[in-house]
């Protein structure tokens, strides 16, 4: 395990060692959040996945007919299709869109592990201050 993963490990067993309805139920806030995030993190990433597809269904529709064109070309005439291939070769091809870097949120933001370990230390920390009667 890498250490951001202990290091959530460690704050899960440190609200756990002490199960208090407080502790419990700030753990399951945590949860809750990281059940959110990895919702919206999972309906970009089918969001992303149908670009790809897309792209690729855009690029297949090209390929298909540019070999139309060279099968035509190379029908009607062996040197057409000759004289045809550099200017194919020089005409711009669909490109995939570039995947964003690992981290990179809608924001320009913090990684969802940077935000969970920010989320649990707050948490303990607010936890383990002074003591609220009103709880």
């Amino acid at each position: 395990m890498g250490k951001d993963e202990d290091f959530i490990m460690d704050e899960f067993e440190w609200a756990l060692q002490d199960p208090t309805e407080k502790r419990l139920r700030e753990l399951g806030e945590v949860v809750s959040i990281i059940t959110g995030k990895l919702i919206d993190a999972f309906g970009k990433i089918e969001g992303r996945m149908d670009e790809v597809e897309s792209s690729i269904s855009s690029l297949e529709s090209q390929i298909s007919s540019l070999s139309s064109r060279v099968a035509s070309g190379v029908a009607a005439s062996p040197s057409a299709a000759v004289d045809a291939s550099p200017a194919m070769a020089s005409e711009p091809m669909a490109q995939a869109p570039k995947p964003k870097p690992a981290g990179a949120g809608a924001g320009g933001g913090m990684s969802m592990m940077g935000e969970l370990k920010q989320l649990l230390a707050a948490r303990r920390a607010k936890s383990d201050g002074p003591s609220d009667s009103s709880d």
